[in-house]
């Protein structure tokens, strides 16, 4: 459920209250402002959105019954996977020592490498033969993609930006990288034959428990920061942490574009936790992150994490049309977010990024140094012009409109209620920071003010 819903918000202070968990470990709470039961606060699973991936779903005042825990515990232990991690490992061994290569085979509806008396069961599945060893080395290759863009999102980098990652960490003198949700970058470190750099996965694909063991991955919900096995697998994270300078540790992350950042920052907080207290960081630095979202998120990240800044480097996807550069007119939309100085992270001219020596950071060509905004304003297509009456830069697509007071969109309608909080109307504040949240008096007002904007029925 931890996904961006317009009428719905995930409440993070759950100091006090019981939190219920789901096969996804604990649920995330939430309010919605909309129905019948707006206001009413809820549990839902924190991965899952679609309540055919993930039924649960409680009200928090709700009383549970004895019977009702009893049904949820086995619902829980019914949808985790089939094997445990040292028994995924385990039979992972037995295809890589004992299956001649032109014998292996993966089913690839199930996500699962099969032994010899287990092909029968998979006859009518999507099935891959004639695995070599060079292949298993690559899984995320293998392995269906789980493109669900609100939980898994395993929309993979293309090959240009794994090397781009992988160089940029390495001028950055990094040696230990955490991949949060970034199997492809995980895989890379693994093949590198110098062996600069190593890794550990984080990530609730459970596949993954085939290939690589404890020491490099635990399954994880970055959603609530959930460890599925428990304290053994904070005891690897550490091991993996400890020895090495905390200057030498980057996290790089890639989550679902649609979850919630709200939910997600506490799970990076939580990691950055542990990283200062394995390496002894001093408590004014901060864990050296690479953050891939789409650049229209910038506010929702830069409000959870003043330090960290944009970059223009356009992110290449293999499997997604949206975020192909080969495919959209102005390239990627993704970005690079981070707390790491953008001057440290340079960007290749013959990419048509160019230094700019006022802002002192790389920039893309389209992105032209603003001299009033004081700043390369230009985020994703042609380049932006600066409006006076705005006193920012905006999208060429988008004119000044006096009723509105800001720009817009041409031809667009007026009427419509796009800014300030959706609850009370007002335009001070945002829907999260409204004072009469959850209140029938707040509902009332907002009616009336979208009431009274209908009226004018002004278009631009």
């Amino acid at each position: 459920m931890a996904a961006n819903i317009s009428d719905t918000d995930v409440i993070i202070d759950t100091e006090g209250i019981t939190v219920p968990e789901c096969a996804h470990g604990p649920a995330l709470m939430f309010v919605r402002y909309s129905g019948s039961d707006a206001g009413r606060r809820f549990f839902a699973c924190s991965a899952f959105r679609d309540r055919k991936d993930c039924s649960f779903f409680q009200w928090c005042d709700e009383k549970v019954s004895q019977e009702k825990l009893e049904m949820k515990k086995v619902i829980n232990k019914s949808m985790q996977p089939k094997y445990s991690h040292r028994q995924y490992r385990e039979r992972f061994q037995l295809v890589l020592k004992g299956i001649h290569k032109n014998e292996r085979q993966l089913c690839r509806t199930c996500g699962l490498f099969l032994l010899p008396d287990e092909e029968k069961e998979h006859e009518d599945h999507d099935i891959l033969n004639k695995i070599n060893k060079a292949m298993l080395k690559l899984p995320s290759q293998l392995f269906t993609p789980l493109d669900n863009n609100k939980t898994y999102a395993q929309y993979l980098f293309s090959k240009k930006t794994v090397a781009f990652v992988l160089d940029q960490l390495k001028s950055l003198n990094k040696t230990h990288v955490i991949c949060l949700g970034a199997p492809r970058i995980h895989e890379a470190i693994m093949n590198e034959e110098t062996g600069t750099l190593k890794s550990y996965l984080l990530d609730l694909d459970f596949r993954y428990m085939q290939v690589y063991g404890p020491e490099n991955f635990s399954r994880y919900n970055m959603f609530n920061h959930h460890f599925f096995d428990g304290e053994r697998s904070v005891k690897f994270l550490t091991k993996f942490l400890t020895g090495c300078s905390h200057d030498q540790v980057a996290m790089v992350f890639d989550p679902p574009f649609g979850g919630m950042v709200e939910a997600l920052s506490v799970s990076i907080r939580k990691i950055s936790e542990l990283w200062k207290s394995v390496t002894k960081a001093p408590t004014d630095l901060t864990l050296s992150i690479l953050w891939f979202f789409p650049y229209f998120m910038e506010k929702r990240i830069i409000d959870s994490f003043k330090d960290f800044q944009m970059l223009d480097y356009k992110v290449d996807y293999d499997n997604h049309t949206l975020f192909r550069g080969d495919v959209k007119k102005h390239g990627s939309p993704v970005r690079i977010f981070t707390n790491i100085h953008p001057q440290k992270i340079k960007l290749s001219a013959d990419e048509g990024y160019r230094f700019c020596a006022v802002c002192k950071r790389y920039s893309a060509k389209e992105n032209i140094h603003c001299d009033v905004c004081d700043s390369c304003p230009t985020k994703y297509g042609a380049t932006y012009r600066h409006c006076f009456k705005c006193d920012r830069c905006n999208k060429p697509s988008k004119e000044h409109c006096e009723v509105c007071r800001t720009c817009q969109l041409k031809g667009h309608s007026c009427d419509k209620p796009s800014q300030g909080c959706h609850i009370c109307g007002a335009l001070d504040h945002k829907r999260r920071e409204c004072p009469e949240k959850g209140s029938q008096k707040a509902s009332k007002r907002k009616r009336k003010w979208v009431e009274n904007r209908s009226k004018k029925k002004m278009k631009c």
